[in-house]
């Protein structure tokens, strides 16, 4: 099974315990690897927006013919205009690492991730996403963000799409991965003051010669007045 499956799979089963599925915002959606799970789960429409426009593109191939499933290709961020797309590469060729931000401590334990090209995006922010395109967020009730190491910049333009949500499923990072990306504590500040406690964790390990350590996760959020 998928990395990502297994990992959407370990955290919904929790926000369906606490609120009945509506939708699902997914920024960073990659392959759109969790559909078929969100699916499963009840939700009723997946809005999917990814930055890289090679992924993008793949992802109206596989799912432009489904009703129940939009795309969107943009870097959801703090602003709205364009912005450079680091194609953060590893040594196999997946370019899910690349982000708006320069790579840092990622790059001390994973010494074979390159960064070959950086591409010009259109960066909007998720508030100003919406309302120009009609988004009715009634519709919605879980926001899920893995956008590596840009989580914060997500949340920071989203003041009313996270007041519309039940649940937040967020990659954090323990260490700087990426150069100026926040780290875990900075995320759960951020959210409870959004209205979100941290309900589950997971975490993820990195290696080098030297050093083995905890480096980045998943936390899911619930509304903090769910059961």
């Amino acid at each position: 099974m998928d990395e990502h499956v297994q990992i959407v799979n370990y955290f919904l089963g929790d926000f369906v315990r606490a609120a009945r599925p509506r939708g699902v915002i997914h920024v960073g959606a990659h392959e759109g690897q969790e559909v078929e799970s969100y699916l499963a789960c009840g939700f009723r429409k997946i809005l999917l927006i990814e930055a890289n426009p090679e992924l993008a593109a793949g992802l109206h191939a596989r799912f432009g013919d489904r009703p129940e499933i939009a795309v969107h290709a943009f870097a959801a961020a703090d602003v709205d205009g364009e912005l450079a797309l680091h194609i953060h590469t590893s040594r196999s060729g997946s370019v899910e690492p690349a982000s708006i931000l320069e790579l840092k401590d990622f790059k001390k334990y994973v010494t074979t991730l390159h960064t070959p090209r950086t591409v010009a995006v259109r960066g909007r922010r998720l508030d100003s996403f919406v309302a120009e395109e009609r988004i009715d967020l009634a519709d919605y009730n879980l926001l899920t963000v893995d956008v590596q190491g840009a989580e914060l910049k997500v949340f920071a333009g989203a003041a009313g799409v996270l007041a519309a949500m039940q649940g937040v499923l967020s990659e954090v990072n323990v260490i700087e991965m990426y150069d100026g990306g926040a780290v875990e504590p900075q995320i759960v500040e951020f959210l409870a003051g959004a209205g979100f406690r941290r309900a589950k964790a997971t975490y993820h390990e990195l290696y080098n010669e030297s050093e083995r350590r905890p480096a980045w996760g998943e936390v899911l959020f619930l509304r903090s007045d769910l059961a």
